[in-house]
């Protein structure tokens, strides 16, 4: 191939005049080089890759990015009203067929920057489906060359009319370069799916190293899935949708989902819908083992799928590839989630069916094999990298105590993505709960959770629950404390954390294992400075007698001759006195400590000095005129100060319900 021919230097952008003339001397010198140099082998090294070298050599040296247009693509320009091609999408498999178009017009700055080319689509199936989802990205071809992808459609549409965007706004997505180490390569195929899907665990995938779009804003000890939703819809939404009384939008891109049920559908739809995605229940293959005879590459038109989990349930946006370039492919023709910088799996697609209907039709689906990475999602295109491996991780759930469930073990693999993970992670423990012990009765659980972070080791977290009549769901799970820890920890201000690993057993058993705090009674009212005060709890378990329990709460000699007041709560609404964490070593200690044993009831009262944290450490107890010599005189950076208590734990091997207050004297020291 001629060196002029190469893509490096087809002028293509203002940066021309400036580029060209330094790629143009890198790339003589190399040619020229190459006329002379031979590998071990003793054969010529190929004057392309030379080429390549050089196109590399001028970027580096500050060439433009941005790539011309391929003689095989039809400018926005040259497309009139009238003109009649054709473009490919799947209906049903995997192999692309034709489907007619018509131009009608282009709208001009439809997009920021970016038009859009008005078609008429006709096909048998289109008649019937009109606009399409999952159709997104579906190329369309004038005079044999490309213009742009299937993207936008009217809802409520009785034509069937779609707005293409133009191939240049999407090829100039492709050009957009990357940060180093968003996903790292491969060489050879992915590796084997973890144990319980099809194989030995992978290799832990390092996570991307730039943050994503979907970060939560707030204090990382104060994590909530739903608040961090809620964040999300504020700031992607307006991005995705254009105004209602335009009726124009994208052909949306609508997630299959697999294996979920009842609670887990609802609380994907509520928190996926307004990022812009379609959840409905379909199916999800089996990507990791692909069956034989599925396509290995990626084609023009062909169907593609962007994996968020994967396993016994699955969830995967269905779109269309536009256009393969190498290892490389643009799709969709509009954002998924418009989140920019991204590292979410991807995968061949299969469709089942288009299925119409009034509001919008759809394509049904499923992923058949993994492969790639999405690596940016834009607003003409996603990008998607076919040699790049996005990380995910494993997760195992185990349902002990219900006699002769079908599937009690439950394997899945997250995408590794700061709001995806711990959203699909709460689905995936309530789902597989739900699915494996509903019964309408008496019940309680116990869930505790090993969760593996890199490079600080495993941390072991407990969730609980009791209740009567409602059956064990997503709902249980959305603010547990694994959905809230990992939330903390993929959320982080101060360095990227790899979750390498989840494990939760779940026990249940069908009783209601739990007591009510009926009252509270000291049986001394008055106590020797340093003896323990004896408080009798009346417990009333759920359908059986009441019960009583003592119980002896230390109280020390510097409290005499002072009135005592103790605060009994249960041990899960109880938090420990924690410095805020400072580093992720820090956050890491701090997750599995917060509250006390959720099988327990905590006596709290309070001390005459103050307590401090400050850089990680706490003390509970200061001397009098300590807080005046920690503070400093010229520093904001200042110990959080509060009022010192002292907390007792007492086991009750039950989950307790209600608070009470008694009060004790402390006698005076006669001296």
């Amino acid at each position: 191939m001629p060196l002029r021919d190469t893509p490096c230097f087809r002028p293509n952008s203002f940066f021309a005049a400036r580029a060209v003339p330094l790629a143009t001397r890198c790339a003589t010198a190399l040619a020229g080089a190459a006329r002379a140099l031979v590998d071990r082998e003793g054969r010529l090294i190929p004057l392309s890759l030379l080429a390549g070298a050089a196109c590399s050599l001028a970027v580096g040296l500050g060439a433009a990015h941005a790539i011309s247009t391929p003689p095989d693509t039809l400018p926005i320009a040259e497309v009139k009203p009238g003109m009649k091609g054709y473009g490919l999408t799947v209906f049903s498999g995997t192999t692309p067929e034709k489907f007619d178009v018509e131009v009608i017009s282009t709208l001009r700055n439809f997009r920021p920057n970016q038009d859009l080319i008005l078609i008429k689509t006709q096909h048998p199936r289109l008649e019937i489906a009109r606009t399409v989802a999952g159709m997104s990205g579906s190329p369309i071809y004038l005079n044999g060359k490309m213009i742009g992808a299937y993207a936008y459609g009217w809802l409520f549409g009785a034509e069937a009319i779609a707005g293409v965007t133009p191939i240049k706004s999407m090829l100039d997505e492709l050009a957009r370069p990357l940060p180093r180490g968003i996903a790292p390569k491969v060489g050879g195929p992915l590796p084997a799916p973890v144990s319980g899907i099809g194989g030995a665990p992978p290799r832990a995938a390092a996570p991307a190293r730039l943050r994503g779009g979907r970060g939560f804003v707030g204090p990382v000890d104060a994590y909530d899935l739903a608040g961090h939703a809620s964040q999300l819809a504020v700031r992607v939404a307006p991005a995705l949708a254009p105004p209602q009384s335009t009726g124009l939008a994208r052909a949306s891109t609508p997630v299959m989902l697999g294996g979920l049920g009842g609670t887990s559908l609802r609380i994907a739809s509520d928190l996926l819908g307004p990022m812009g995605l379609e959840p409905m229940q379909a199916g999800g293959g089996s990507s990791a083992n692909p069956e034989p005879g599925v396509p290995t590459r990626y084609v023009d038109g062909g169907a593609i799928g962007v994996e968020l989990v994967r396993g016994d349930i699955s969830a995967m946006g269905i779109g269309t590839v536009t256009r393969v370039s190498g290892d490389k492919l643009v799709a969709f023709g509009h954002p998924m989630m418009n989140g920019g910088v991204a590292s979410l799996p991807t995968a061949i697609a299969r469709v089942h069916w288009i299925l119409a209907s009034q509001n919008r039709s759809f394509k049904i689906g499923e992923a058949v094999r993994s492969v790639g990475s999405m690596v940016n999602d834009r607003q003409a295109a996603i990008v998607v990298d076919s040699a790049a491996r996005a990380p995910v991780f494993p997760m195992r759930v185990q349902i002990d105590g219900v006699e002769g469930a079908p599937h009690p073990t439950w394997n899945v693999e997250v995408a590794h993505d700061q709001f995806l993970a711990p959203s699909f992670v709460s689905m995936a423990l309530g789902n597989a709960v739900e699915a494996t012990t509903a019964e309408r009765r008496d019940m309680t659980w116990r869930a505790v959770s090993q969760l593996r972070i890199g490079r600080y080791g495993t941390i072991s977290l407990v969730d609980f629950g009791a209740g009567n009549g409602t059956p064990l769901s997503a709902d249980d799970f959305v603010r547990s404390r694994l959905v809230r820890s990992m939330g903390a920890l993929l959320n982080n201000p101060w360095e990227d954390v790899s979750i390498e690993r989840v494990d939760s057993r779940v026990k249940v058993t069908f009783d209601r294992e739990v007591v009510l705090l009926r009252g509270a009674k000291v049986l001394e009212p008055e106590v020797d400075a340093g003896a323990p005060a004896r408080i009798r709890l009346d417990l009333q378990p759920h359908q059986g007698p009441m019960e009583s329990r003592v119980i002896e709460v230390p109280i020390p000699r510097e409290l005499a001759g002072s009135q005592v007041a103790i605060d009994l709560a249960p041990g899960y609404e109880v938090e420990r006195p924690m410095a805020t964490p400072n580093n992720v070593a820090e956050l890491v200690a701090m997750l599995p400590n917060q509250n006390h044993d959720a099988e327990s009831v905590v006596a709290t009262f309070k001390l005459r000095e103050n307590g401090a944290a400050y850089r990680g450490k706490v003390a509970s107890r200061l001397p009098p005129g300590a807080m005046d010599t920690l503070r400093p005189s010229s520093d904001s950076d200042a110990p959080e100060t509060f009022g010192a208590q002292v907390q007792v734990p007492i086991s009750l091997k039950r989950f307790l319900v209600g608070k009470d207050t008694v009060s004790v004297t402390v006698r005076p020291i006669l001296r």
